[in-house]
């Protein structure tokens, strides 16, 4: 929409009037189409983000990001002053010597007497003048403007980009490449639980996007005028303040320099280009010295939280070969049950030994090639660059900047921590994306006629793959409204029970109690990585299970009285399925083997287990006795999945 915006209302200088201009981008069948991936990727953005947190005003002033905007209103840098006697003669970065006071602050930043906050500080300072108006706005309120205001400018910059590589595209590319950059940039994801970690990262994703925008408007439409190129460079400042890894993108700063230097004042040039970002990075190295006295120590090494032995070995180069792996290549494992895809531990996929300090298990996280294959149209973009400029032209060395700083920051956040982790996916993956959609729409649109239909086919495919996983990934958890997630998983079941078929046996598909132990399954499992739970008084297990056809099946499991079983009581739990109650069986007490046959319908089965007979009596237990478990069950399976 920057057209008509930077158009003057009149036609004194040969322009199009405002409603003509408006006329005119209504008959524009790309616009019309981005609008509408932009409508629908708003309406699930701003859905996925309240899903846990309502949106409010008020109720948000314990968020990392309020602590610190109302910190920087009262002229300091840190957000707790701690008391005293939460300083004493033990090491308060050792979890068993830590006061109780500091366990309430996890991940922040102990330094002398002062908590600090690690996180990039620009999301704080656009909350102040909502903290100066006496407002203290949620988690959600936060990330749901910067998701949707960065997913504008993303569709905008691909707007424009189809301009140069896709005019004579099909209105269905045009949508799928659109799908593809709200879908399967890691936002979905992120925007499932509105928390600090995830506020950093859509900070930086919206500026970055912003960024993108006006450096692919200058390049392409000559919109160089010197006051656009020195917003992208603060844009790219402001993103680097919120996700430092970001800073990478002032390769993009040097790529719009290449392309538009000839013939103007290059003094100029570089002072729009580089000001504004040398004066956010300035600042930011000033913030950090002001804190931990180090321009480059953004707090990292001095978070409590509950590692002790890790910080100590930041940035090692043997953290490179698992970290790479787990954000190239660490593939998604196929599930029976709605997404139907599950990122697992990078570690069960990684072939060789972890390094002495990496941590034993990462979190979940899928790797960039499994899960948007439509990147591998990177690998072409050198060879279209050198073999047939005239496709990308002068939009070659920006998709080419942006590949390289994708690839930096890709570099950095898996030298540097011991861990991995798909929320760090946010900072690369739309750079890459990028890339992968202008080469892929580049030749699909000026090969010949069959190579063109072939190359559409496999990249549509390919989005559509990028698509799939994008989506599932943001559905990994029921907790908060397990109605919505059963009404989900009641509309897959014909693909559930065609995975099931496939597999040949019933597949144990999901348990959920309070209560449950985990174990990174391996890729053969198409259920659950739940291998345990245990029974509280007042509480029940919801189990479900995907069968191929209708038969007769046994849950196994071997069963343990709790210290909350009533001296003399026996164990027996009830299991009530899709026709009713089922009935009564009676458990092994002392850890061996326990059978519940269950009949099982074709398709998508669900069973809820809770306590009977004298286990399950509703009393008032003390407290200490609702912490006890009833009963619990260990290596659960069934008998013939």
């Amino acid at each position: 929409m920057s057209e008509w915006l930077a158009t003057k209302t009149t036609g004194s200088r040969g322009g199009l009037s405002l409603p003509g201009r408006l006329r005119s981008l209504a008959a524009d069948r790309t616009t019309v189409a981005l609008a509408g991936v932009f409508a629908l990727g708003a309406v699930f953005y701003f859905w996925r983000a309240t899903y846990a947190m309502p949106l409010v005003l008020h109720g948000g002033e314990s968020t990392a990001y309020n602590q610190l905007a109302d910190a920087f209103i009262h002229l300091h840098l840190w957000v707790v002053h701690v008391p005293a006697s939460a300083l004493g003669p033990g090491n308060q970065y050792n979890p068993e010597q830590r006061s109780a006071f500091l366990l309430g602050y996890p991940d922040y930043a102990l330094y002398g007497p002062y908590l600090y906050i690690s996180w990039g500080p620009v999301p704080a300072l656009l909350l102040v003048p909502a903290h100066l108006l006496g407002f203290e706005p949620s988690g959600s309120f936060i990330t749901t403007p910067l998701a949707i205001a960065g997913l504008g400018f993303a569709l905008m910059a691909l707007r424009v980009m189809l301009r140069r590589v896709g005019r004579s595209a099909p209105v269905w590319m045009v949508v799928l490449a659109g799908l593809t950059l709200t879908c399967a940039s890691v936002l979905p994801y992120d925007l499932r639980f509105p928390i600090v970690y995830h506020e950093e990262l859509l900070g930086g994703y919206c500026f970055a996007m912003a960024a993108v925008w006006l450096g692919a408007s200058a390049v392409i439409d000559s919109r160089d005028s010197l006051w656009r190129l020195a917003l992208m460079s603060l844009c790219i400042g402001l993103a680097t303040g919120s996700r430092v890894t970001l800073g990478a993108m002032g390769l993009l700063l040097v790529a719009v320099y290449v392309a538009l230097h000839r013939g103007r004042p290059t003094l100029s040039l570089l002072a729009a280009l580089g000001a504004p970002f040398g004066v956010c990075v300035a600042l930011l190295a000033a913030y950090n010295q002001a804190r931990f006295g180090s321009v480059v120590d953004n707090g990292v090494p001095y978070q409590i939280n509950g590692i002790s032995t890790y910080h100590a070995h930041l940035g090692e180069l043997s953290f490179l070969a698992p970290g790479l792996w787990s954000y190239l290549l660490a593939p998604p494992r196929l599930i029976a049950l709605f997404p139907y895809f599950a990122i697992n531990y990078p570690q069960v996929s990684y072939p060789f030994a972890l390094p002495a300090h990496y941590a034993s298990l990462s979190e979940e996280t899928g790797g960039l090639l499994p899960m948007a294959p439509l990147a591998i149209f990177v690998v072409a973009l050198p060879w279209v660059w050198r073999r047939r400029p005239a496709l990308l032209g002068s939009l070659a060395p920006l998709l080419l900047a942006m590949v390289a700083a994708g690839m930096l920051s890709m570099c950095f956040v898996a030298y540097e921590v011991y861990i991995s982790t798909e929320r760090y996916e946010t900072d690369y993956m739309v750079l890459f994306l990028f890339a992968a959609l202008s080469v892929w729409l580049a030749l699909a649109c000026s090969s010949g006629i069959r190579r063109r239909r072939l190359i559409a086919i496999i990249g549509g495919v390919l989005a559509l793959w990028s698509c799939a996983t994008g989506m599932a990934i943001s559905y990994q958890e029921i907790e908060q409204h397990p109605g919505t997630w059963r009404n989900l998983v009641d509309l897959g079941s014909p693909l559930s029970t065609a995975i099931a078929e496939i597999a040949g046996h019933p597949v144990l598909a999901e348990v959920y109690t309070p209560n449950i132990q985990r174990n990174p399954p391996d890729y053969s499992n198409l259920g659950t990585e739940v291998t345990g739970f245990s029974l509280h008084q007042g509480t029940q297990a919801d189990i479900t299970i995907v069968s191929p056809n209708a038969r007769e099946e046994e849950f196994v499991a071997n069963t343990e009285a709790g210290p909350a079983l009533p001296a003399g009581a026996s164990l027996e739990v009830r299991i009530e399925g899709p026709g009713g109650a089922l009935g009564l069986f009676r458990l092994a007490r002392d850890g061996d083997e326990s059978r519940l046959r269950l009949h099982l319908n074709r398709g998508v089965n669900q069973f809820v287990l809770s306590l009977a007979g004298e286990a399950g009596v509703q009393g008032a237990p003390e407290s200490e006795a609702e912490s006890q478990p009833v009963v619990t069950f260990t290596n659960v399976a069934l008998a013939h999945g």
